[in-house]
């Protein structure tokens, strides 16, 4: 399973259920996945965006692991009103 998910701001990158902010429930019940999903990688909580996450553990380690050397890119906005 792959889901993507703008998350918002205020919303936390933890899977987490007792923080009432966590991302799982911000992204609702997906109709027919039993799977646990993970987000990958995260976005801090003041910061909003796209975010991925997905029931593929495997993904997320070849993704996020610092020995597979991949490149991260980031686009970033900021209000500085």
């Amino acid at each position: 399973t792959y889901v993507k998910l703008w998350k918002a701001r205020g919303v936390e990158c933890t899977t987490d259920r007792r923080n009432k902010r966590n991302i799982l429930d911000a992204l609702g019940p997906i109709p027919g996945v039993t799977d646990r999903i993970y987000p990958i990688g995260r976005l801090d909580v003041d910061s909003s965006g796209l975010i991925l996450l997905t029931s593929d553990g495997r993904m997320v380690n070849r993704l996020l692991r610092a020995g597979e050397r991949k490149r991260k890119v980031y686009l970033v906005c900021a209000d500085l009103r």
